[in-house]
């Protein structure tokens, strides 16, 4: 709501935040929930190909579940090997780098698809509204627990800080307006505060 009040600010509708001295609740400091490797080889047996496709673009770009089912061909540039969003949560463009998996993917459908619609139901021909109910099959029968698409983003995310990315690179990939929303998927667990003192040893 404050947030709110600010824009208003910006755009000269108000001159002043009632909120400003409301002291903010702090966030919830929420586990995040991501695919194992075990866990991604077990669903994708259970993934249909038109699902299984989809599932690797969240997994190779962090994009959002409505990111990908508006994608369309437009949004692709296979010379520069790039995925540019125009529409997103923050209302800023990204551009993601293709990868080389998710590209040989996306090559693939363009055989067979007519449509300007990247991801298309195969039974109607026309873009997904939603895959939750097909996506929540694949999770139990795979035996996955509290798993939803959205925690395919959270993997994405959670690979490239294990990976050692930048953070700041990390951000940008996500599309997160703070990099304080990026930093959640910093993990500072055991062997990583090992792996620390070991550094401080090496001095």
């Amino acid at each position: 709501l404050s947030k709110i009040f600010n824009i208003c600010i910006s755009n000269k509708l108000i001159d002043k935040n009632p909120l400003q001295n409301v002291k903010k609740m702090k966030k919830n400091n929420y586990k995040i929930r991501f695919l194992s490797k075990d866990e991604e080889k077990r669903l994708f047996a259970y993934l249909p190909k038109y699902l299984s496709d989809i599932v690797i673009c969240a997994l190779k770009t962090g994009m959002r579940k409505g990111e990908i089912l508006n994608l369309k061909w437009s949004n692709i540039d296979f010379e520069v090997d790039c995925i540019e969003l125009l529409k997103t949560k923050s209302g800023k463009k990204r551009k993601i780098p293709l990868s080389a998996k998710l590209k040989k993917v996306l090559l693939q459908i363009k055989e067979n698809n007519k449509s300007e619609y990247i991801f298309i139901n195969p039974r109607t021909q026309k873009p997904f509204s939603d895959i939750k109910k097909s996506f929540n099959s694949a999770v139990k029968n795979a035996k996955i627990k509290n798993f939803r698409f959205h925690d395919l983003r959270h993997t994405f995310a959670t690979r490239l800080i294990e990976k050692n990315i930048d953070i700041v690179v990390a951000k940008e990939l996500m599309g997160h307006a703070d990099i304080s929303t990026t930093m959640i998927y910093v993990h500072s667990d055991a062997d990583r505060k090992k792996n620390a003192i070991n550094v401080i040893d090496d001095y």
